[in-house]
Order: structure tokens, then sequence, then C-alpha cells
């Protein structure tokens, strides 16, 4: 289920205890921001190439300076307690990303998320809000 409300901050998909909340792939576009609340963090991914799902991850324990980051799944324990995949992100499930640092990359996997929200470059005044 995919449910969103507008706000002059953007599209915010916040969840009730028994619905999820999703973003997936194809929701996402050039210069969107996604800002991913979990319980003690907020990580904020500025979407730079949406068809490899490539943009500027801050937050969390990466701290304020953006990295470039490739979003690649969200990650959950379905009934049967096997971890499914999502392509996409949503609430209860752990967004996973992998950074680029020089000639390695690094796997950043966010604690479960408990609010996404989904700003549209087109409905932002500026590419700096």
């Amino acid at each position: 289920m995919h449910c969103e409300t507008l706000s002059d901050s953007g599209k915010q998909i916040s969840p009730r205890r028994d619905v999820e909340f999703t973003i997936t792939f194809d929701d996402i576009r050039m210069n969107d921001k996604v800002v991913i609340s979990t319980m003690n963090s907020e990580y904020r991914f500025a979407v730079i190439d949406p068809s490899s799902h490539k943009g500027m991850l801050s937050g969390g324990s990466l701290g304020d300076e953006p990295q470039e980051a490739f979003l690649i799944e969200s990650l959950s324990r379905g009934e049967d307690g096997n971890w499914q995949d999502f392509r996409g992100l949503k609430t209860g499930a752990r967004a996973l990303f992998y950074i680029g640092t020089g000639r390695h990359l690094e796997r950043v996997t966010t604690s479960k998320i408990s609010r996404l929200t989904l700003v549209k470059a087109a409905d932002r005044t500026s590419l700096f809000s």
C-alpha cells in the first residue's frame, strides 16, 4: 500500500501501526529528496540518478556531510521469519545503501524505518530547499 499526504515540506508518509507505507523506485525522480526517519536517526537522500538509484546520503551514523550512495533495497522479516526484500523503501524495513569510499564500497543499513517523506523536486521552490 502506498499512502501519502501533501504538506508544505513535501509528501509525508507516516505509519500507523497496522499499515505499511512505501516509496518505490518508480516514485523517485532526479533532484527529489527522501527523508528516512528511524527511532533514533534521520537520513536524507538527494537523488542524482534515479535509474541507478544514485544520490547523496547524509544523516544518521554518517553525519551531516553528504556522501555519494546507491539505494539498493529495503529488507524486513516476513511473517515466516525469513528476510524479504523490497525494491524501494518501506516503513518497518531497513534501508540498504552502498557508499563509495575511494576504491571500496561500504554497506550502510539503517534501523527500522518509522517514517518516510518524499519531497518532489517539482514541489520545491529551489534546489536547495
